[in-house]
């Protein structure tokens, strides 16, 4: 999914209607609290194959957190991002909201 919003005015960038920025962010919350109570929310992990040789991957599979501390907090962090994401979305959004 891209849903491109730009944190800052860019200059000479033709002005972004608040309706359509509004539209954008609840696309984009959306997507967020659907990942968020899927539960397919992507983390570093590292686990080692049948050989001992130790591999990292961007996962989204939440039994990886269960191999190790590390992935454990690895994916706290991750669940922990997201949380804090659709909070300061949601708060942006308050700001785009037109006047009804």
């Amino acid at each position: 999914m891209s849903i491109l919003i730009p944190s800052t005015p860019l200059a000479g960038a033709p002005t972004i209607p608040d309706e359509v920025v509004a539209a954008r962010l609840e696309m984009l919350i959306a997507w967020l609290v659907a990942k968020q109570v899927s539960g397919q929310i992507c983390y570093w992990a590292a686990f080692a194959d049948e050989r001992g040789v130790s591999h990292y991957a961007f996962t989204s599979d939440p039994a990886y957190a269960d191999l190790s501390p590390e992935n454990a907090a690895s994916r706290t962090r991750a669940v922990a991002a997201f949380t804090q994401a659709i909070e300061r979305y949601r708060a942006t959004l308050t700001g785009f909201r037109p006047a009804r």
